[in-house]
């Protein structure tokens, strides 16, 4: 188990708290219980990543962050639906560096409405885009597709990219 394991039992334990509605002793020692359960299984299970440095911290506001962004989409496809909308799949290019941000970030774009993330091959995810049936794909370009499939995503997991500050000298 890693550095951060009490911290992340302890997370899960609140997690646990708050599914539960209750607070009492005995939430919390089954919280704690499940979050040690739960670490040591998928420690044991899952395979180790390994792409890249990310600071946490600085997605501690990224959750609240992409709720507003699930929001604003879904206004934007509700009125894609109304006028017309059509799809494509398009490849959408990330500066990311670590391979646990590029998942983060197609999962996030899954997440939002208005496009599904089929495939990450380094820096290029694969995306389904949903887009204004009058928009003509070609006079954007690859570069402008890839902006607009992202919306500020990109932008915010990229605070959290630590070998990005350092190959930019910060």
């Amino acid at each position: 188990m890693g550095r951060y394991s009490f911290f992340l039992v302890i997370a899960m334990a609140l997690v646990w708290i708050i599914l539960t509605e209750t607070l009492d002793w005995s939430a919390l020692a089954i919280g704690l219980l499940m979050g040690a359960f739960c670490l040591y299984f998928s420690d044991m299970f899952l395979p180790k990543v390994e792409g890249g440095r990310v600071k946490m911290t600085k997605l501690i506001l990224y959750p609240l962050y992409i709720i507003g962004q699930v929001y604003l989409a879904g206004f934007t496809m509700l009125k894609f639906i109304i006028k017309g909308a059509e799809w494509q799949m398009v490849p959408v290019k990330t500066s990311l560096k670590a391979e646990v941000l590029r998942v983060m970030l197609a999962d996030s774009m899954t997440f939002v409405p208005g496009s599904v993330s089929v495939d990450i091959n380094d820096d290029t995810i694969t995306s389904l885009w949903i887009f204004d049936k009058g928009t003509d794909l070609n006079k954007l370009g690859p570069d402008k597709i890839s902006e607009l499939a992202k919306g500020g995503l990109e932008k915010q997991l990229a605070k959290a990219d630590m070998d990005a500050y350092e190959e930019a000298g910060k």
